[in-house]
């Protein structure tokens, strides 16, 4: 019980400090079969999931954002296919945010 308890504390702790993978390692260690404080446990995992999801999906987002500006400044060809890649990466990101803002307002529902 007393591991339970600062496994506990732990988890809350490195959730507060924005560790999301120590602390969702942490509340998976702990037996919630015999924890008064399962229903939080599980809740905290199921929150932390989410807000891993939504950090890898904003990653993702960064590095599609930075290999298109790569890609970018590589290609050097006329006005007109320079705009056309502009557009396309302006509708990418649109997509890209549509999709995140629809991920929270799962997330907001759960």
């Amino acid at each position: 019980m007393n591991r339970n308890f600062e496994s506990l504390a732990l988890a809350r702790l490195y959730e507060k400090q924005g560790h999301i993978d120590d602390a969702l390692d942490m509340y998976r260690e702990i037996d919630t079969s015999q924890s008064p404080d399962a229903k939080d446990i599980l809740d905290a995992i199921s929150r932390l999931e989410t807000q891993k999801k939504i950090a890898d999906s904003k990653e993702n987002l960064k590095e599609v954002s930075q290999d298109i500006l790569e890609r970018d400044q590589v290609e050097s060809s006329t006005k007109e296919a320079r705009m056309a890649h502009m557009l396309e990466v302006w509708l990418r990101l649109i997509v890209m945010q549509k999709r995140v803002d629809i991920f929270k307002r799962i997330k907001a529902r759960l």
